[in-house]
């Protein structure tokens, strides 16, 4: 079972790459965004099948001559639901299923925990049981109806 590609948009590089690390069956990160422009800028591109590195130096497509769309994006809460919505707004990003903190949801992750192994293990999990909840599954990922979701 080849993993599915996605994307984060995390502001923190040292909590993206946490994240990009606990990521790591089922799903992969492929490109990592720092930040809104780097959201214009690249996934744009990316979603069209050209080649383009990642700014911020993160993810599985700065290690590949080729790099791959993603299937999800997944948006860490350091963005806001206004910068989130900017984001979807761009060429081609209202296509794919975009996660979104849900903080009815992130009650279980514990923010006591916030900078301990718990804390990301527990987000990471929220954001694959989310996609799955979806169907968002290898072979099925055009079956995927393209929202938001809380996760």
């Amino acid at each position: 079972m080849a993993p599915i590609p996605v994307a984060l948009c995390g502001k923190n590089p040292n909590m993206a790459s946490r994240f990009t690390d606990a990521m790591n069956d089922e799903f992969h990160v492929t490109h990592v965004f720092t930040s809104v422009g780097a959201v214009s800028h690249e996934l744009p591109a990316l979603l069209k099948g050209q080649s383009i590195k990642p700014s911020s130096g993160l993810g599985s497509n700065c290690h590949s001559e080729k790099s791959q769309a993603p299937r999800a994006i997944i948006v860490g809460a350091g963005f806001s639901r206004s910068e989130l919505d900017e984001m979807r707004k761009f060429e081609g990003c209202k296509d794919i299923p975009w996660l979104y903190p849900d903080p009815t949801k992130m009650a279980g992750t514990g923010f006591r925990a916030l900078f301990g192994g718990d804390f990301m293990t527990s987000v990471v999990n929220r954001a694959k049981s989310t996609m799955r909840e979806h169907g968002l599954e290898e072979g099925k990922e055009d079956q995927v109806k393209p929202d938001v979701w809380g996760f």
